[in-house]
């Protein structure tokens, strides 16, 4: 199934073909997002609920994933914000971080929303890290580091087209549970 446009924003998944109910819906996913892909399309059998779970919490918050903290910044200090408040990194250099743990978990709060495809199934284990924003025009960007070398790494889409590619795999995912027999809290 491919939802979305790949030069904007596409969800490409499919369930396994040997699955039968009962079962979860074990398959395969990809992130397309101005033509540059993440997600490891070739592992098999990779658990798709995960992204599920995260396309529905990101359908309900996505236009609000923008603060005024923000205004102003590159897309580089946008990564380097979100990766040191949330990893400890900018980029591949550890940060010396002074936080209480306190801290820590009031910025994961506050922050978090801001990952993208982290912990969303094993076939996100490889591309490194993601966060996505919706800057303010309703315009939503992907940061990435591993996007082709010379392209940056933002790849953006307008809110309204992210959403739908978002709804439709949502639905998508809800009539493949109700298929094999798994039960979703839609």
């Amino acid at each position: 199934m491919f939802f979305g446009v790949k030069e904007a924003f596409a969800i490409e998944t499919m369930s396994e073909p040997a699955l039968q109910a009962p079962s979860a819906v074990w398959g395969r996913m990809r992130i397309w997002c101005e033509g540059e892909r993440i997600g490891d399309y070739d592992e098999g059998f990779c658990a798709l609920y995960p992204s599920y779970c995260g396309f529905k919490q990101l359908a309900s918050s996505l236009s609000h994933l923008w603060c005024t903290e923000l205004n102003g910044l590159t897309d580089i200090q946008l990564w380097n914000h979100l990766d040191g408040l949330l990893y400890g990194y900018h980029g591949d250099v550890e940060l010396q971080d002074d936080r209480t743990l306190e801290q820590c978990e009031r910025d994961a709060e506050k922050w978090g929303g801001y990952n993208f495809l982290t912990n969303w199934g094993e076939q996100f284990d490889i591309g490194g890290k993601s966060f996505i924003v919706c800057k303010p025009g309703d315009v939503v960007c992907v940061l990435n580091r591993s996007f082709q070398p010379g392209r940056g790494i933002a790849a953006c889409a307008p809110l309204k087209e992210v959403l739908a590619t978002i709804n439709q795999y949502i639905a998508w995912f809800e009539s493949e549970s109700s298929r094999l027999g798994f039960a979703v809290n839609a």
